[in-house]
């Protein structure tokens, strides 16, 4: 008899995960890497690389990466720097344009940790940049998780855009849960460091 209620259970238990994670008929969408919060994004005034430098790896190789960003700090990536993975985002390419990249990265103290170098909007490149769209929240809503495993500062509030018919959602987690990822963009404040906005697509 107490086998049958041990079994019993444990089918209710299954079937309420199953029902939870399938709630409200959206797929859950999880991180395809290790989480990394993101401590500094700034615009980038100009770079000076070495000449073999290299960010193709998990590290960056052939020497060390000078960095003059629009706050007026100069930050090097030295030899061996975890760098990022970028899914869905742009990676910046263009070191001579002034303002074409924007750096996040991963502080310990004024040391990098970790680092992507993301290309900067065509339009307001010194004041905003735009990510594809957030997949979770942390830390009671402060921080947004990114399908690449960035975590981002989220303003408070942030803004809700979608002009679709049914697109009224009642909080940033409805939100993300009806449009995550692909199916909306995140806007970054360069100035706060925040996502400020989110838009569906």
């Amino acid at each position: 008899m107490s086998r049958r209620i041990l079994f019993t259970a444990l089918a209710i238990l299954l079937i309420g995960v199953v029902l939870v994670s399938q709630r409200g008929g959206a797929k859950v969408v999880a991180p395809t890497a290790v989480l990394h919060k993101v401590d500094l994004i700034a615009s980038i005034d100009s770079i000076n690389l070495d000449a073999a430098w290299s960010q193709d790896g998990k590290v960056t190789s052939g020497g060390a990466a000078r960095l003059s960003l629009d706050d007026l700090r100069t930050l090097t990536i030295l030899e061996g720097t975890m760098t990022a993975e970028y899914g869905g985002i742009q990676r910046c390419t263009d070191f001579v344009t002034p303002n074409a990249c924007v750096l996040f990265a991963d502080m310990l103290g004024e040391a990098v940790v970790w680092f992507g170098l993301v290309s900067a909007d065509a339009v307001s490149s010194r004041e905003f940049v735009t990510l594809p769209g957030l997949i979770d929240m942390q830390d009671n809503g402060n921080e947004g998780i990114l399908r690449n495993g960035w975590v981002v500062n989220l303003a408070t509030p942030v803004k809700r855009n979608c002009e679709k018919e049914d697109g009224d959602t009642s909080s940033l987690r409805d939100f993300i849960t009806r449009y995550p990822d692909t199916k909306s963009t995140a806007v970054v404040n360069l100035l706060t460091d925040n996502v400020v906005s989110v838009k569906c697509l």
